[in-house]
């Protein structure tokens, strides 16, 4: 079982939003530890509506601070954040068919917490630092 371990190279410098990174990182974390749980169809679904709910406080958390401080990034930020929500829907439609997506979630969410969160939210952080 490869959990991630939150760290300081991980943080935005944004209390608020390092604290949500964190939660995401409970739900990757929650995900991961189910492999070997034989109800993982389940869990799955779980995770998608904890996914569901992440994205609506996250984004809005993130997206209001890059407003409010004029964030050169936005608009490419934001589709980042986009394509995140289509593919939890994606998994969602998934789960609702029946089909456990246990493997391509993990995957997925790994991979975009480490190309989204160390770089898109670094690069964040370190503007939003030098402008509240």
């Amino acid at each position: 079982m490869n959990t991630i371990e939150w760290n300081e190279s991980l943080s935005v410098g944004i209390e608020e939003i390092d604290n949500q990174h964190k939660g995401l990182i409970d739900i990757i974390n929650l995900l991961e530890s189910s492999s070997k749980v034989a109800e993982r169809h389940k869990i799955c679904f779980e995770i998608v509506l904890k996914l569901k709910q992440y994205c609506d406080e996250h984004f809005m958390t993130e997206e209001t601070y890059m407003v409010r401080y004029d964030y050169p990034m936005f608009v490419a930020h934001k589709k980042e954040h986009t394509e995140f929500i289509k593919n939890v829907l994606d998994f969602e439609m998934a789960c609702v068919e029946f089909y456990s997506p246990y493997t391509p979630m993990l995957d997925f969410l790994k991979e975009w917490f480490v190309k989204h969160i160390k770089d898109t939210d670094i690069k964040m952080g370190d503007f939003l630092k030098k402008s509240i």
